[in-house]
């Protein structure tokens, strides 16, 4: 029951506390900028960690009320929770040397040590040699395993909601394992964290009308919730009787592990810096595949998941330590192998994605083929009244000029252009729809999407020459011509201008007249 009750008092905290910060972090400078290695184009508050902070706060406040007895160790965790938050917060603000944030984790691992008792001493037996106690070297090991746990959830935080679910994804674990022993503190602390990351994804994932990220993590969240999960993974893996075997916590926080373990051995094999910044990620590899970032963070999420509840479900078959840490260098060994020779995993990885059919990342339009419509105006007064938001969209009509038995068949592209790089895939399935039911009754015409190949990730674009592409344009344009070009505006289904271009040129795209997406805002 206060496990439930401290979930919901989390979450709501949460949440409140992020929207307050998102009207105040524009006057205080909490604002994350895109440039550098930054995949996002728009300029985002990183004000995340401060509704887990608050959701922290809460659960210390309700141990200290119920388990006074245990108040050093609460007192330490709040004091280490306080501290990796501000540094975060000041590497966000001014961007901290590499040294000083390391140094500064160590020292918050020893007061989780010293403090709260909270120490590795006993690896199990993952070596079939008995159990492997640590002695001396417990405290130093601890402190790497605590800083390497930090700085693994860190640095997966690439992508909209991916930190966050996969830390949810290791808090709900914890708290299904905590539940089940009977562990109340345990139990009610990670029930507090989830709920406060939980709060969080409310405002950082894509979901509905939600196409971007509102909030970011940010290192004062993703470092402060590292720490926190640590701590609580050290604390169910140890004492006189450990709730699961230490070994299970491996699985339990795999896919961050894994993925920074492999990064840097391929940094380190490339003669680099294994801390330096690059993009061979697993989301970053998933991306170059075509999966848009809705479909890398279930895929993520999904799988961290499930290898946290296979290593769970070998605790509680019994199953030894040895074959347990066996099993998961071997997911390490063969992850190792697919992601050091990206040429190679990404082809893998788009044939995967177009076998479930989703949509391309970077699918912008919609195409339909053996229109029976003559102009674009017809299209353009089909499209119009279907929009019901202000919205500038483009037409293109083409007419095939190849072998006689298709000549003069026309198809179009319609592009509705919108206010991000990469279109929502609410916006995409909308269009999609749209078309299809206005084009229904002609028989004869198709509708599919229209993607923009990425040269990036075409597997063709790899043993191309330029005389290649020279003779494969030429080809086009003998073969189709395009007919007319227009640009319309529309105000709540109706059409208030449309910039019509005779027979503008052949195949040739020219983008650089094109209306920037910003222009539908002007109509509003």
């Amino acid at each position: 029951m206060w496990g439930l009750l401290t979930l919901i008092l989390a979450t709501a905290l949460s949440a409140a506390v992020i929207r307050g910060m998102l009207r105040l972090a524009p006057h205080v400078g909490l604002i994350d900028h895109p440039g550098e290695h930054k995949q996002h184009a728009h300029s985002t508050p990183f004000v995340g960690g401060f509704g887990v902070l608050a959701a922290l706060l809460l659960a210390v406040g309700m141990l200290l009320w119920l388990l006074p007895a245990q108040s050093l160790a609460w007192a330490s965790l709040a004091v280490c929770a306080l501290v990796m938050w501000g540094v975060g917060l000041a590497d966000d603000r001014w961007k901290l040397s590499a040294r000083i944030r390391l140094v500064i984790q160590a020292g918050l691992a020893l007061l989780m040590v010293y403090g709260g008792g909270i120490v590795l001493v006993d690896l199990g037996d993952p070596l079939l040699i008995g159990a492997l106690s640590l002695g001396i070297i417990a405290v130093p090991f601890t402190v790497f395993g605590v800083v390497g746990c930090i700085n693994a959830l860190n640095m997966v935080d690439g992508i909209d909601g991916l930190s966050g679910t996969v830390a949810a994804g290791t808090l709900a674990l914890v708290a299904l394992v905590t539940l089940g022993a009977g562990d109340g503190s345990g139990h009610l602390l990670a029930m507090a964290l989830l709920g406060g990351v939980a709060g969080f994804l409310w405002f950082n994932l894509r979901f509905g009308s939600q196409h971007r990220a509102r909030v970011f993590m940010g290192d004062n969240g993703s470092m402060m919730l590292g720490l926190l999960i640590a701590w609580q993974l050290i604390d169910i893996t140890q004492g006189e009787q450990p709730l699961v075997p230490p070994v299970v916590a491996l699985w339990m926080f795999a896919v961050p592990l894994i993925d920074t373990l492999a990064v840097m051995a391929r940094r380190v094999w490339l003669g680099k810096s294994p801390f330096s910044p690059d993009r061979h990620h697993l989301h970053h590899l998933l991306q170059r595949a075509g999966f848009r970032v809705e479909h890398t963070v279930t895929i993520i999420g999904g799988l961290h998941l499930g290898l946290g509840l296979f290593g769970l479900l070998g605790a509680w078959l019994g199953v030894p330590d040895a074959l347990m840490f066996a099993g998961f260098v071997a997911v390490f060994a063969v992850y190792l192998r697919f992601t050091a020779r990206p040429w190679r995993f990404v082809p893998m990885l788009r044939r995967l994605h177009r076998s479930l059919h989703l949509t391309p990342a970077l699918n912008c339009g919609v195409f339909f083929g053996n229109s029976s419509l003559e102009h674009v105006e017809q299209i353009n007064a089909l499209v119009a009244p279907e929009l019901k938001d202000n919205t500038v969209f483009r037409t293109r009509l083409y007419e095939y000029r190849g072998d006689p038995e298709h000549a003069g068949r026309r198809y179009a592209v319609v592009q509705i252009l919108v206010d991000e790089d990469i279109a929502p895939l609410a916006y995409q399935s909308l269009y999609m729809r749209l078309l299809q039911r206005v084009m229904r009754p002609d028989r004869n015409a198709f509708v599919r999407g229209y993607v923009t190949r990425d040269p990036a990730n075409e597997r063709r674009a790899e043993h191309r020459t330029p005389h290649a592409d020279e003779r494969r344009g030429e080809r086009r344009v003998g073969r189709c011509e395009l007919l007319e070009e227009s640009f319309t505006y529309v105000q709540n289904g109706r059409i208030v201008d449309e910039q019509v271009n005779q027979r503008a040129h052949p195949q040739g795209h020219n983008d650089a007249a094109a209306p920037r997406a910003d222009l539908a805002r002007e109509l509003r």
